[in-house]
């Protein structure tokens, strides 16, 4: 008796225990929206994260490039000890600090245009920012509902292995009762096994869209993630979707960016062949030995200071700053032109886009009507196997243009959000 309740008490921990750690995994799983996961995207991704360094680091040179123009203050200091027989020239010991004041007066612009080239280089780290965000919160998206599309295979396959479950063995009686070949019970097999394949992919691939979408939203766990999405519940052919929009593209303004960063770079080049004036004012003390000081050698220490205006001028260097200059005029035309074709490509794209969500769109009304009929053909073929006027042949065949008639409308379903999001990528819309 005591041993009956203590396998009984055994029994229930057993139970308790798993039920718990299903309610655990259950509350762990995190369910996101596509906006959560856009979201985490934004704020997790190492593409994302990277750019945003980028940008700080294009700040820092900015600033830099905001100071060159101004004095810069430089202290240093020496000690020296001289041994025979330098010490009977100069003071065998000392120590000489200095304080100096550089200033430059002219550069020929370059101070202007290095600041307007760092100010550039800001305005170009921050489009490609959002030339890196665009890109992965497209990848973010399309991974989203790749992991949508993945469960709702493994929801068709599991039905249809349930009916295809329930053919084979009212075929393997009909089978066994004499009434019908062995043909009918061997084609349901052939059925169960492609069917046992297709699940399994579809599982393998909603194991690797997880993955996948867990690297983009920057989380650990691909097992603690899921989506709240349905191709059920969500919203298809959109009012307006395809309306007229100006592309704000990042791509065109790194290029915009990138021509005015080339024709600064030829500012800069001609500055090189104007002169450049600087000044520096030092101040120096020295202290040591007697005879430091070289205007009174009964001193042991000394004060003094001087300045130097330097002037530099281009003279003669065989043409190549000139020719400088007009390889950069050939960059920037080059500039120009590559300018012009990003924006004609960027038109296509939208073009492209446009159309293939059009596209899409009457796929899912094709594929809605197919699947009406293919389930309507579905159930007729069950009725008339019951009623003895059609064989199982007919009815394995009805139920194979159902789940490819599902299949289809997934697919459609899917290919149409994505087809959204390129679409909105394309015209600058995909936040």
């Amino acid at each position: 008796m005591l041993q009956k309740r203590y396998k009984t008490v055994i029994k229930v921990f057993i139970c308790g225990f798993a039920l718990l750690q299903g309610t655990n995994n259950l509350f762990a799983q995190q369910q996101l929206t596509l906006a959560e996961s856009k979201e985490l995207a934004l704020k997790n991704n190492n593409r994302i994260g990277k750019a945003k360094e980028d940008v700080i680091a294009t700040q820092s040179d900015k600033l830099i490039a905001d100071v060159a123009g101004r004095p810069k203050l430089d202290a240093s200091a020496t000690a020296f000890y001289f041994g025979e027989p330098l010490n009977t020239m100069l003071p065998e010991y000392g120590f000489a600090p200095m304080v100096s004041v550089t200033q430059p007066i002219y550069t020929g612009g370059k101070i202007k245009y290095g600041k307007q080239m760092a100010e550039t280089n800001i305005q170009m780290s921050n489009a490609q920012q959002r030339l890196v965000e665009d890109e992965v919160l497209l990848a973010t998206e399309t991974t989203y509902w790749l992991v949508v599309q993945a469960k709702e295979e493994i929801k068709l396959e599991q039905q249809v292995k349930k009916q295809l479950a329930s053919h084979y063995t009212f075929l393997n009686n009909q089978f066994e009762a004499g009434l019908i070949y062995k043909n009918d019970v061997l084609r349901a097999k052939v059925l169960q096994n492609e069917n046992e394949a297709r699940l399994q992919a579809a599982e393998n691939k909603l194991v690797l869209s997880k993955r996948r979408l867990s690297q983009l939203i920057g989380t650990e766990d691909p097992t603690g993630i899921d989506v709240a999405d349905t191709l059920s519940t969500s919203d298809f052919l959109k009012q307006g979707v395809l309306e007229a929009a100006d592309a704000n593209r990042p791509e065109i303004e790194l290029a915009t960016n990138g021509l005015k960063m080339s024709e600064l770079t030829k500012s800069m080049l001609k500055a090189d062949l104007k002169p450049s004036v600087g000044l520096s004012l030092n101040g120096m003390a020295a202290f040591g030995k007697e005879g430091i000081n070289f205007g009174d050698p009964t001193k042991n220490h000394m004060l003094t200071y001087f300045g130097m205006l330097s002037v530099k001028i281009p003279v003669f260097d065989w043409g190549s700053r000139k020719e400088k200059v007009k390889q950069q005029e050939a960059n920037i035309r080059s500039a120009e032109y590559g300018l012009k074709e990003l924006k004609s490509q960027i038109t296509v794209e939208i073009e492209q886009a446009t159309l293939n969500l059009q596209l899409q769109a009457n796929n899912i009304v094709l594929m809605q009507a197919s699947l009406i009929e293919a389930d309507e053909n579905l159930k007729l073929s069950n009725d008339r196997f019951k009623a003895g006027t059609i064989t199982g042949e007919d009815v394995l065949i009805a139920e194979t243009l159902w789940q490819r008639a599902y299949s289809n409308m997934l697919d459609a379903k899917v290919r149409y959000k994505i087809a959204e999001a390129v679409y909105n990528k394309a015209t600058g819309q995909i936040k």
